[in-house]
């Protein structure tokens, strides 16, 4: 095969970072039922596609294309699994293109005629869970669309319900004064703030995470030097971004409060593994 039509785009360095970030991001999450990949996009496709493997059966279940560039890709993927449990991997697109051209997952009735399942997921999923949970037929050539329809249920479940159900499933965590050891939380929300009892600018990280069970942990992470401007974190410091999974090692609960029905556990004395 023309690996000028095949081969990935990228070089090895940047698709050893973006494995790095998968490593990291896939802390706390487990591959017993399988695993969801971002495939790597190629000169012949050129956008990273989103799949589903499940450990019962062989064909991969394409979701949809993520995005052109990897940084786009690799960020929409964290935010559609950021309450799922389940680990991401990433594999060359080689792995997949058997699958490109399957016909199995093709409506041949209805207001979607002609489209693929994973298209019409993408616009209209209630549709497809109807064919998944409703859908009765006696024809057998229906049997394997409702077969991936119930994957594509499957994969609902995972990335969008669970999303809607996360604010209201928090709990406090501890006693206070209580010490917590090894959370692997998620980032939600990152706010600077200049710590005003110091004379000079010394920017903090205001710091809003969650835990695989949805319980929600507001802390602080002190600047680690001083910085040039109010709004600059210090070279020193560990810059924290969105969809981040974080190790604390150790940390210390100083309060519980609730906000808008949410329960929230502040943490203090924080210790991150580096």
């Amino acid at each position: 095969m023309d690996t000028a039509r095949t081969g990935s785009q990228l070089s090895p360095e940047q698709i050893e970072k973006i494995n790095q970030r998968v490593i990291q991001f896939n802390k706390g999450r487990v591959s017993t039922n399988g695993t969801y990949v971002i495939s790597l996009s190629t000169y012949f496709r050129p956008y990273y596609g989103f799949w589903r493997k499940f450990p019962e059966h062989e064909t991969p279940l394409f979701i949809r294309a993520l995005a052109v560039t990897s940084d786009a890709a690799i960020e929409r993927a964290f935010v559609l699994l950021q309450n799922c449990n389940v680990k991401l991997d990433v594999q060359p697109n080689d792995v997949f293109e058997p699958f490109y051209g399957r016909t199995d997952d093709i409506i041949s009735f209805g207001k979607y005629r002609g489209k693929r399942l994973s298209e019409i997921f993408y616009i209209d999923p209630s549709y497809v869970l109807w064919l998944a949970n409703k859908f009765v037929s006696e024809n057998k050539r229906y049997v394997p669309l409702v077969a991936l329809s119930k994957q594509f249920a499957i994969v609902y479940y995972e990335i969008t319900v669970q999303k809607k159900r996360h604010p209201s499933v928090s709990k406090a965590v501890g006693e206070i004064g209580e010490r917590l050891h090894d959370l692997f939380l998620t980032v939600l929300h990152v706010r600077l703030q200049v710590d005003t009892y110091k004379p000079d600018f010394h920017v903090d990280q205001q710091i809003l995470a969650v835990d695989r069970d949805g319980n929600r942990f507001t802390f602080l992470l002190k600047a680690a030097a001083r910085s040039l401007a109010p709004n600059v974190l210090s070279p020193y410091s560990k810059e924290v971004h969105v969809h981040d999974m974080l190790h604390i090692r150790s940390a210390k609960v100083m309060s519980h409060y609730i906000s808008r029905g949410t329960h929230y556990t502040r943490l203090g004395y924080v210790k991150l593994q580096r």
